[in-house]
């Protein structure tokens, strides 16, 4: 598996806490499988907020710790954005895509509305950027109507579950909704989010379930395909998903944007 949302870089968010449990949590994703991570720290308008070039400094300082432990697994950068209105005036020079690459991990809020959200996806599409979409099987507007993930995927977003919501780390609900969005063909990334060696320890029991849920290239595809993509900035296309039947509208017109792709 390449992961690409995690917080395992020390002392940058609410993750992990020293570069001794970021050491930990990479040894405990390495066991299980895992050959990639991206650190991908919060980034709020108003809150996290953590200089480019510490974030190298830190991430090559873990890189030398795995060196020294013969610890075979790659760090990239990243950082997860929680949403703001002008997300796209600042990707590059303040936020940190995935691996510096066109890809941008976004985060919405878990239970309020966003009316903006489609300006934030048509201007990040415009400077060549595309936004990833953090674990919507949390959120309440996905919750009331699937439909939301369809306009998402439209309009050029991609999709990111995390791993977890499979074995109801989040909820009933949300283990609902992230099979209901595989099983519709919704789901571009499946990620651990890991904010500690829990989230880790938790993951080969969240693989496992995930391997009874799609095919074994669907796995492949979610797990490592799309990631190795990012990695190398190519193209990722894919809005071949299975639409909700009955999907009400009447709640998303900020996604109906004009012009928007």
């Amino acid at each position: 598996m390449i992961d690409i949302h995690s917080h395992a870089l020390y002392e940058c968010d609410d993750g992990s806490t020293s570069i001794e449990q970021s050491l930990e949590m990479i040894r405990t994703a390495r066991d299980i499988g895992v050959t990639d991570i991206f650190f991908t720290p919060h980034y709020m308008e108003d809150g996290y907020k953590n200089d480019r070039e510490v974030v190298y400094q830190k991430i090559d300082s873990l890189r030398q710790k795995l060196t020294t432990e013969n610890i075979n697994v790659n760090l990239h950068c990243g950082e997860e954005v929680f949403i703001f209105p002008h997300v796209d005036e600042e990707v590059d020079e303040k936020i940190i895509c995935l691996n510096n690459s066109r890809y941008v991990l976004i985060e919405l809020p878990l239970i309020e509305n966003v009316n903006y959200l489609a300006d934030v996806v048509y201007n990040l599409l415009s400077k060549g950027k595309v936004p990833i979409i953090a674990h919507p099987e949390r959120y309440f507007v996905v919750e009331k109507d699937i439909s939301f993930v369809e306009n998402l995927i439209d309009k050029g977003a991609l999709i990111q579950i995390n791993a977890n919501s499979l074995v109801g780390r989040y909820g009933k609900e949300a283990e609902k909704l992230a099979i209901k969005l595989l099983k519709r063909n919704m789901v571009h990334f499946v990620a651990s989010d890991a904010h500690s060696v829990h989230g880790y320890k938790l993951l080969s029991e969240s693989m496992e379930r995930l391997k009874e849920l799609v095919s074994e290239d669907k796995f492949n595809e979610i797990t490592r395909e799309n990631q190795k993509k990012i990695i190398l900035n190519q193209e990722i296309d894919s809005k071949d998903y299975i639409k909700a039947q009955n999907t009400k509208f009447f709640w998303l017109p900020f996604l109906n944007r004009k012009g928007a792709k």
